[in-house]
């Protein structure tokens, strides 16, 4: 008898990591055919998820015999602390049925991130979930180049209406949106890139891992997507500098004309891509949209300065717990009437008018919609769980410095620790011009990234 209930706990730990890899795997391309809602992409996997967050609950707790029986760690601390906050949010809400069914799957989420932690993920085990990732990428990409080519084979499955003159939305394949897609992507060419620089010893494996980097950065440039390019930047920076800094001369030499190549690669893409041109096949404007940052008159620009004065009068509103996880298109146009009240020189109906009575779901900034959704208490606890990763990060950097050997020398979950870290910081600068924790599919790419970084920050100290 105690022999059968190891081998199911043991069974149910292998399950635990298999739905982990469909979560990574198939939620990025999941959408049920011809389904009619107001946004099918996100409503699909949104179901998805669910389902697959109700079966890692109950393979976690088959398994739990096996998990880690070390103390709860600061940043474990704080994903329970936030799971708890959200909860509370809602339920102290104005609408607590609402919130509780509309939401609880993505503030439920970051559990499976201690999930992976407690249940001790091995070195292939990570290996093998990062490349699943990869690969849920390379499917979405490919059709995404298909619909941009003009050959949209699953256009009888999964209809959508292309928005006249705006090119990007040919690139969306999958998520529903080009900004989805372009952020979602452009985390992954980050792992791509740590994968290109770790495996330093095989020469075809480096090559491949930069092919496919190339690959993902053409998807991100024609999703024109900003805040993902310059997200990607961030990450890719960090990854360099972490792997760059442990190399000998003669890898740094080879580093250095990489990332010159990656760099001019990028400015040739975006070249091509904002000037008529037979390549240029949907008369795409990417540097435009960047040089169109900072313009008041943009309808991008004007549409975000009314949802983060929304937002931040939410927040001056409901400032301990906020108006409730998923409740921020509840509260968003009654806000707005109350800003047009208190001024109506300010411009806020004008701005209001420009969304032609489209509901405005998310701030377009991930960072303000938490603040405003689940006020000080649950922003808080979300600033100290990046804080945590961050100090745990830079804690360990020195650990992470192998002074007299290559990358290619390391325990792999050293080099996974760093892939891991630098795709977060690409997701976590994303936030700041999107939404990325308010997604399915990003959402659960940020939370098993957490979880992989702590398990792969835990095996290498255990060595």
């Amino acid at each position: 008898m105690i022999f059968d209930s190891v081998v199911i706990c043991k069974r149910a730990r292998v399950v635990f990591f298999i739905l982990v890899g469909m979560l990574l795997l198939l939620l990025p391309n999941f959408v049920i055919p011809q389904v009619a809602t107001l946004n099918p992409a996100i409503h699909s996997k949104t179901l998805m998820l669910r389902w697959l967050l109700a079966a890692m609950g109950i393979a976690y707790f088959l398994a739990m015999p096996l998990r880690c029986r070390a103390p709860l760690s600061f940043v474990e601390a704080g994903i329970i602390g936030f799971v708890f906050a959200n909860l509370c949010s809602s339920l102290l809400s104005t609408t607590p049925v609402f919130s509780l069914s509309d939401s609880w799957q993505l503030w439920a989420l970051p559990l499976v991130s201690v999930g992976i932690y407690r249940l001790g993920p091995t070195a292939s085990m990570v290996d093998r979930l990062f490349k699943l990732s990869i690969g849920g990428g390379i499917i979405a990409a490919l059709y995404g180049f298909s619909v941009y080519w003009g050959y949209d084979f699953l256009r009888e499955y999964y209809p959508f209406a292309y928005s006249k003159g705006d090119a990007r939305n040919y690139i969306h394949s999958f998520l529903g949106n080009p900004e989805y897609f372009g952020g979602y992507i452009a985390a992954l060419s980050v792992v791509c890139l740590g994968y290109g620089l770790l495996d330093a010893r095989k020469i075809f494996a480096r090559v491949g891992w930069f092919l496919c980097c190339f690959y993902f950065l053409c998807a991100v440039v024609l999703s024109g997507t900003r805040g993902a390019l310059l997200g990607m930047a961030v990450g890719g920076m960090l990854n360099f500098y972490s792997f760059y800094r442990c190399q000998s001369m003669h890898v740094k030499r080879r580093m250095l004309f990489v990332g010159l190549v990656l760099v001019a690669f990028t400015a040739t893409l975006v070249t091509i891509f904002s000037v008529p041109n037979p390549l240029n096949v949907r008369r795409m404007r990417v540097a435009q949209r960047f040089l169109r940052t900072f313009d008041l008159s943009s309808d991008s620009v004007r549409e975000r300065i009314l949802f983060f004065s929304v937002a931040s009068r939410m927040v001056r509103d409901n400032p301990v717990w906020g108006v409730g996880p998923g409740c921020f298109k509840l509260h968003f146009y009654p806000t707005v009437q109350k800003l047009v009240e208190e001024d109506e020189r300010a411009g806020f109906r004008h701005f209001a008018e420009t969304l032609q009575g489209r509901v405005a779901e998310h701030a377009h900034n991930d960072y303000l919609e938490l603040l405003s959704e689940t006020g000080v208490v649950g922003f808080g606890v979300f600033v100290f769980i990046v804080s945590s990763l961050i100090m745990m990060f830079w804690r360990e950097r020195s650990l992470l410095r192998c002074a007299d050997s290559s990358a290619a020398d390391w325990r792999p979950e050293a080099g996974y620790e760093i892939i891991a870290f630098c795709s977060l910081s690409c997701l976590l600068f994303n936030a700041l011009f999107s939404f990325p924790l308010h997604l399915p599919v990003r959402a659960s790419l940020f939370w098993v990234l957490v979880g992989l970084f702590m398990a792969c920050s835990e095996r290498r100290q255990g060595f």
